[in-house]
């Protein structure tokens, strides 16, 4: 017999409306939708390698935010190699 616990976790809006939605037009409970999807993501996490992998979030630091603050405020011409991957 498998036992069972309870996490809990803050999620958007968005994704609540999108579970909901689904749970109600497949018939399944949020558990199991939720117990699925970690499943998956944790398997392919085990099989993909990491370096492949691209956060969905990028954590700065204060200083790296500031950073970015003020290349975008300083209305500078962009680099060539900024240039370069756009052109791709």
């Amino acid at each position: 017999m498998t036992t069972t616990t309870q996490v809990s976790a803050y999620i958007s809006e968005e994704t609540k409306a999108e579970i909901e939605a689904y749970v109600k037009s497949r018939g399944v409970k949020k558990a199991y939708l939720i117990e699925e999807a970690l499943q998956h993501h944790l398997q392919a996490l085990r099989e993909i390698p990491e370096d492949l992998i691209i956060p969905t979030r990028l954590v700065l630091t204060r200083e790296a935010m500031t950073q970015i603050a003020e290349r975008i405020e300083s209305k500078a011409e962009p680099s060539e190699a900024l240039q370069d991957l756009f052109r791709e």
